[in-house]
């Protein structure tokens, strides 16, 4: 008779050695893959649940056809698969209930070339996926104009305007706020907020471009307007400048 210890080692191993079942359509994977992929199927087959005895995992409520997605990412040491588009939130959604990490960090790396917005940033907050977050924040606050109309999407979610509130005020040519906005409060300033946003915008494009004498110099031209209104100069010979409104 085997040891215990001995049994325990038998049980799981590289070969396929159990089955989960899907829809009633049974696929073999290795247990000792799976369990390191993934701590809730470590904790199933560590624990004396049915799944242990019959080495077999029966899924009930899954799709077969988003499990044969998943699959490579439990079964394989190397997925030769990749995360597209058409297969992202299917597998956000198992990586999630299932703690595959490297599933998530897979995910992350393909969204890492999708272009940002605010709805992108709501996708990395709801799947808890912090590079991601972070990348859209930073991205969000370098241009609010250019996203002020989707932010009304999370104007009510503080956790996410927190920290994109400084990054508003400041577009709209406003000191930040000393502390974090009351729900209602945020609420109510934001049409001010967006439209001040959008003002500023407007009028800083509209300097974009120009002719204008500087500092004695003229065929001088308005590169960009920074936030405080201040304008880059491109000065002949010289190069650029910052000035103020009425230095130009």
């Amino acid at each position: 008779m085997d040891s215990p210890r001995s049994s325990k080692r038998t049980r799981y191993c590289t070969d396929p050695d159990l089955l989960i079942e899907v829809e009633g359509e049974t696929f073999p994977v290795r247990s000792l893959l799976l369990m390191l992929a993934s701590p809730v199927f470590r904790r199933m087959l560590e624990s004396d649940m049915r799944e242990t005895n019959e080495g077999r995992i029966r899924l009930p409520g899954k799709s077969k056809e988003e499990f044969k997605q998943v699959l490579p990412w439990l079964n394989d040491l190397e997925p030769k698969v990749k995360v597209v588009e058409g297969t992202l939130l299917t597998l956000l959604h198992w990586a999630r209930e299932y703690q595959i990490e490297r599933l998530t960090a897979a995910c992350e790396r393909y969204l890492a070339e999708v272009e940002v917005t605010v709805s992108e940033l709501k996708l990395a907050l709801d799947f808890d996926l912090k590079e991601r977050a972070a990348h859209c924040l930073g991205a969000i606050s370098a241009d609010v104009a250019r996203h002020i109309g989707d932010l009304q999407q999370v104007v009510t979610q503080p956790e996410v305007m927190m920290h994109l509130w400084p990054s508003v005020f400041a577009a709209a040519g406003l000191p930040p706020p000393a502390k974090a906005l009351p729900l209602g409060l945020a609420t109510e300033l934001w049409p001010l907020a967006k439209a001040a946003v959008v003002h500023r915008a407007a009028l800083a494009e509209s300097y974009v471009g120009q002719d204008v004498n500087y500092d004695g110099y003229s065929g001088c031209k308005i590169k960009r307007v920074l936030d405080d209104l201040s304008v880059e100069i491109h000065v002949p010979g010289v190069g650029v400048c910052v000035a103020q409104q009425g230095e130009w």
